[in-house]
């Protein structure tokens, strides 16, 4: 006779709570992007950065970047992006 033995799953059941989305700026004057310091997200950024100042003539770009790819950002450097920028770009992929 084979046997019995017991399989456990190991993952969590995560609840989820939908949160409300920002408010859209109605006119946006100052983009900021947020550098993850992954490799080549400085890259990305900046072709990023060339593509919008190409299509949108006078906006102001501002570039930051994390002490580190695999920390967050502090609390205070977020606040800088949301005091000085009216929208930002704060994720790049690998």
């Amino acid at each position: 006779m084979a046997e019995k033995f017991i399989v456990l799953d190991p993952t969590l059941e995560v609840e989820t709570t939908r949160k409300e989305r920002a408010p859209r700026p109605a006119e946006i004057h100052t983009v900021g992007l947020l550098d993850n310091g992954k490799p080549n997200s400085d890259k990305v950024l900046k072709k990023v950065a060339e593509m919008l100042a190409a299509q949108h003539p006078g906006l102001t770009i501002h570039y930051y970047r994390k002490p580190g790819a695999y920390r967050p950002a502090p609390d205070s450097l977020l606040d800088k992006v949301a005091t000085e920028c009216d929208v930002a770009l704060v994720g790049i992929g690998d």
